[in-house]
């Protein structure tokens, strides 16, 4: 048997995993309580309140979930086992890209869905192939939609005739033209109460301020690889605003494809996990890439509001045939591999744009958007 050693550029890390975790969870909570805070003043303390305890049923069920699986499993020390497997941050994350009127049972079993089978399944921390919360969020998406609690639907979504910015931008073709964006957006106090989060969406979706700023602490911090963040976000951008010109929409079509739905709080708190997402900058930056033109895509075709949630778990599969064709020595080999980055991200962006060049606009007026708007309460009722 012949054994191939590869030398690679070594460095020493001040950081520790622990550090890194604990920086996480300090944003987590932050745009946690930011949403808790927005809710409470809107909707009423109580929807404030359910927000916090989705978190703590969320956390719970992850924690007593690990301890039992390292129970049965006899691993030794259950307590440091737990503490290590970080549990509570795959519960802080789904609850953050689920909706507030998610009941709770369908919270703790995703949980234990989430972090059983989409982590320790695989091995535990470190060794899982798909992003656990984006896998217990796909099970609710696709397991627990009947399981909303009524009232707090007809409080908080009702208000807005059920439609979120993304709902509407769906019902309308994901095609805003120019002359008609203005009308659509108004309905949510235009793309500066986007920025603010003055708007319900899934409960950590909303403020787009506070998920920048989390993001870029956790950038400073050096906790987040900001190449994966930026790329993605700006691949968003550059595409929309390509398709959005070429179909009659603008530079506010664009700002909005970035502003709206889990864009923001993906790009800083989702293809940043680095079990889940490649090895090298160079794969990282193909992951963004194609990451964005998925969630583009799903956007514009699949029977999706959003296309964030989707593209991840889709890219997750990818990582190790992304990881096999940026193999090398990142140094002697830096123009080959540039060379594929700028290949694979090109064919990439042209998909996206070509299939962006064949949406259309389902209407023309505003008065759709209305009539959107009450087929979409039908549907949920």
């Amino acid at each position: 048997m012949k054994y191939t050693f590869k030398p690679s550029p070594v460095y020493r890390n001040s950081q520790s995993t622990t550090g890194i975790m604990r920086d996480l969870a300090i944003a987590l909570i932050v745009v946690l309580l930011a949403s808790a805070i927005y809710y409470g003043i809107n909707y009423g303390m109580d929807i404030a309140l359910r927000i916090i305890l989705m978190a703590v049923f969320a956390v719970l069920a992850a924690l007593i979930s690990e301890a039992l699986y390292f129970k049965i499993t006899k691993v030794e020390d259950i307590k440091t086992a737990t503490l290590h497997s970080y549990g509570w941050i795959t519960a802080l994350i789904l609850v953050l890209i689920t909706k507030v009127d998610v009941s709770y049972y369908a919270v703790i079993v995703s949980t234990i869905i989430a972090v059983i089978v989409g982590k320790l399944f695989f091995g535990g921390f470190g060794q899982n192939i798909f992003n656990p919360a984006a896998l217990g969020e796909a099970i609710i998406m696709n397991s627990f939609v009947t399981s909303a609690n009524s009232d707090v639907t007809a409080k908080v979504f009702d208000a807005i005739s059920g439609a979120t910015p993304m709902t509407s931008a769906s019902g309308y073709g994901w095609l805003i033209p120019s002359a008609n964006f203005a009308d659509f957006i108004s309905q949510y106090g235009g793309l500066g109460n986007m920025l603010l989060g003055n708007y319900p969406s899934v409960i950590g979706g909303s403020c787009a301020i506070v998920i920048i700023l989390c993001g870029a602490f956790l950038i400073w911090r050096k906790d987040i690889d900001w190449h994966v963040s930026i790329t993605y976000l700006v691949s968003i951008f550059v595409i929309s605003l390509i398709v959005g010109l070429m179909k009659g929409a603008g530079f506010s079509y664009a700002l909005f494809n970035v502003l709206g739905g889990g864009v923001l709080f993906g790009a800083f708190f989702m293809i940043t996990d680095p079990v889940t997402t490649p090895l090298t900058i160079p794969g990282r930056i193909i992951f963004a890439v194609a990451t964005a033109t998925l969630t583009l895509i799903l956007r514009w075709k699949a029977n999706l509001p959003d296309g964030v949630l989707f593209s991840i778990l889709l890219m997750n599969m990818l990582t190790p045939a992304i990881d096999k064709l940026i193999n090398g020595n990142q140094i002697k080999e830096a123009d080959k591999i540039r060379n594929k980055v700028l290949i694979v991200s090109i064919i990439v962006i042209l998909v996206a744009i070509l299939v962006g060049s064949t949406i259309q606009s389902k209407n023309t007026g505003t008065a759709y958007i209305n009539e959107e708007r009450v087929a979409l309460i039908a549907t949920n009722e």
